[in-house]
């Protein structure tokens, strides 16, 4: 591992990592952590998190995550939930957490921070470091030779080896049991499609609490020996990463969209050659990606174009988002807008769709010289799929989840019979065999008049634009039209302002201005023109703030919560699909300092 801490990287070998892992397992036991009590993580990503984890499957016990955003009513409900005895946090932030729900919690027995940082005046029982803990193991050790590889045997691949709660798009938050075996049947169908080896150099960047960062980091660095590499802050991911250069990129649809954006900022300020050079070589390397994915050579005078043209915008341009050494690069989650994934191939970057799920694992991926835009690849090895009637995915492979925790009733109702899961998703199987992933199947639109639409697709061929940041799209079976609310890019809008002339006071003042609504007007235009006439956007409204996990808008993996948002913005939604002009919002908003306001103001529904 090597891992990045006040402007240096720190480096741990293999012999490192194996005895932090085994003297903290010890102290733990020291402490008195059974086989099957649960210990909950919470922090950002860096080794601790991880020794910790694998420390508490070492002894027999099983780790749960919880966001490293999670507000004190999130965590007092994974920790009651999950029932867990001990708790590890990063740090002073993270701590506080567990102190102020300890009295809803009277089964937490224990607390380990690793960053002490803040944290040298708390007297409290209920705190210790992670420091005292390996001392107290490396202690225990000498009165129990042997006990760490003792309980490392008794270990089988069919015992749960992580609790991971689901991002909750429709509700709560449901706890997924993966054991050994599922893990490490994901990441092994991973590693098949991307072959690493102890040459590649992996980044950790998801949440280390989403099962994502299992499937496509830590266990395929475990299989196959790759250095994983974590950056000093999520503020400085871009910059650490250029440091890396990692070999293999995997990163979330809004991630990419996020890399994208940045690049069409940059752009905008930049000197006007390059942004003449930008625009005129871009097609070029639209045309070669095109040549590459279809299997066509291209002709001496476009290989000599598309050589040029790397060597002066593609190849700079890759070394500034740290991606010139990337072999693969993978999205996954959900699926990516179109316009995105094409633009990442003409940069020169063969960025490949993965399909998976906290539930069945690795269901499809793309694969050398086999990858098309429209689709989520081919099913992965040893994965059985099929489709129903109403064109919902059965999956069935050795990666599926056991069951809900504490939830027979919904584990029951998440299979059919034959041991096949239920994945919700409706999809379709093209004549090449790849998965094409429409939207969830309770989330696929439908009008008054019978047409259907993906609200997924359309939303993420709006979010391609510089100037929305995201989007939500409205439509059912009692509304003639599909609608939109639309939230802007502040950054890239007040730019556009500034650059324009436009003076404005705050995001609510900026958002509700004709100029932006005929800027975002476009841009929406743009999406219709790839849409069938009765399933195109009519009416929209740019909202006065952003979606927020902590209203409950969006999940922590910043998915939509449509559920919540159809409840939370009834009146606002109503009013698109009546004759009004503008409707009068109030909307409660949660500080970071879990202070409560309302925030008021006039939305004006925009006609497309």
């Amino acid at each position: 591992m090597c891992y990045k801490n006040l402007g240096v990287w720190h480096r741990y070998t293999w012999s490192d990592y194996f005895n932090k892992v085994k003297h903290f397992s010890l102290g733990l036991i020291k402490l008195g952590l059974k086989p099957g009590d649960i210990v909950a993580i919470i922090g950002d990503n860096e080794p601790e998190w991880f020794w910790g984890e694998f420390a508490v499957q070492a002894a027999g016990a099983i780790p749960t995550g919880i966001f490293v955003d999670a507000v004190p009513d999130e965590v007092k409900f994974v920790v009651n939930h999950s029932g867990a005895r001990f708790a590890l946090a990063n740090d002073q932030e993270q701590a506080d957490k567990f102190l102020e729900i300890r009295d809803a919690a009277p089964q937490l027995k224990k607390v380990i921070y690793w960053d002490p940082k803040g944290l040298k005046n708390y007297d409290d029982p209920l705190l210790t470091g992670f420091r005292e803990v390996v001392e107290m193991g490396m202690e225990f050790e000498k009165e129990h030779p042997g006990l760490f590889e003792e309980n490392l045997g008794k270990i089988k691949p069919a015992d749960t080896a992580f609790i991971y709660y689901t991002s909750g798009t429709t509700g709560t938050q449901k706890a997924a049991i993966l054991t050994h075996k599922a893990l490490i049947a994901t990441a092994s169908g991973f590693v098949t499609r991307y072959p690493l080896d102890q040459k590649s150099d992996l980044i950790s960047n998801f949440p280390a609490a989403w099962v994502g960062d299992s499937f496509f980091a830590t266990v395929p660095h475990i299989l196959s020996g790759a250095r994983l590499n974590f950056p000093e802050e999520p503020e400085t991911i871009a910059s650490d990463t250029r440091e890396i250069g990692p070999h293999f990129a995997i990163y979330g649809p809004r991630q990419w969209e996020g890399i994208v954006s940045d690049i069409q900022v940059k752009m905008m300020d930049a000197h006007p050659f390059k942004r003449l050079a930008y625009k005129a070589l871009l097609p070029v390397g639209y045309r070669m990606a095109e040549a590459r994915l279809s299997g066509v050579e291209p002709s001496a005078f476009w290989k000599a174009l598309g050589k040029a043209s790397d060597g002066v915008m593609f190849r700079p341009l890759k070394d500034r988002l740290g991606l010139s050494r990337v072999r693969w690069a993978v999205t996954g989650s959900s699926v990516l807008a179109l316009d995105t994934f094409k633009l990442i191939h003409a940069i020169g970057i063969e960025l490949r769709q993965n399909y998976a799920s906290t539930e069945a694992g690795f269901i499809s991926s793309h694969g050398q010289g086999d990858i098309a835009f429209e689709s989520v690849g081919r099913p992965a090895l040893n994965t059985e799929v099929r489709l129903t009637g109403e064109g919902e995915l059965y999956v069935r492979s050795d990666c599926m989840f056991s069951g809900y925790y504490k939830d027979e009733a919904k584990t029951k109702e998440s299979f059919a019979p034959g041991g096949w899961f239920r994945t919700g998703d409706a999809v379709n199987i093209n004549e090449a065999g790849h998965i094409v992933f429409l939207d969830r199947l309770k989330d696929m639109g439908e009008l008054r008049s019978g047409v259907k639409f993906a609200p997924q697709y359309i939303e993420g061929r709006l979010r391609f634009s510089p100037y929305i940041k995201d989007a939500m799209v409205l439509g059912d079976k009692e509304k003639d039209f599909a609608a939109a609310i639309i939230n802007i890019d502040f950054a890239m809008v007040s730019k556009w302002a500034q650059n324009h002339h436009l003076n404005f006071t705050t995001y609510v003042d900026l958002s509700q201005r004709k100029e932006i609504a005929d800027l975002v007007n476009k841009d929406i235009a743009r999406v219709n023109s790839f849409l069938p006439e009765h399933s195109r956007v009519r009416k929209f409204v740019i909202l006065h703030k952003e979606f927020d996990p902590d209203e409950a808008e969006l999940t922590r993996t910043r998915k939509l919560r449509r559920g919540a948002m159809y409840q939370r913005y009834a009146d606002l939604i109503e009013a698109m699909y009546a004759e009004n002009k503008e409707v009068k919002v109030e909307a409660p908003v949660t500080y970071r300092d879990g202070r409560k306001g309302v925030v008021t103001t006039s939305i004006k529904v925009r006609s497309l």
